[in-house]
């Protein structure tokens, strides 16, 4: 989050794929891009992204694991890219920029 905003980004925290749906929800106009864990508790990331798909299809998603193996469950689930940890964060500001298709944040 602290990343993010420092590059221009306004971001959203949610604790869990619940909570992450809940202020989807509230703020899906605004939102341009998800970024989420496949590992969450409460509800994994690939229930949350068919979720947050259903909420706006169109939605770009950015979804992260420790896992590799977890790769093809996201974007089968409908990430749009996956992202494995650990990342750099010159890696998460390239794909997130892609995903957006926005100019370079400014810092």
């Amino acid at each position: 989050q602290t990343l993010l905003e420092e590059y221009g980004y306004r971001t959203l925290l949610a604790q869990d794929g619940i909570e992450a749906i809940a202020l989807f929800a509230e703020h899906k106009i605004e939102v341009a891009a998800v970024l989420i864990d496949i590992m969450m508790p409460n509800m994994d990331g690939s229930t949350a992204i068919r979720a947050l798909k259903r909420l706006k299809p169109q939605v770009p998603i950015l979804a992260s694991s420790g896992l590799a193996a977890n790769s093809q469950l996201a974007l089968s689930a409908g990430a749009d890219t996956f992202l494995p940890k650990p990342y750099t964060a010159q890696t998460l500001l390239v794909l997130l920029q892609d995903l957006i298709g926005r100019e370079e944040p400014e810092s």
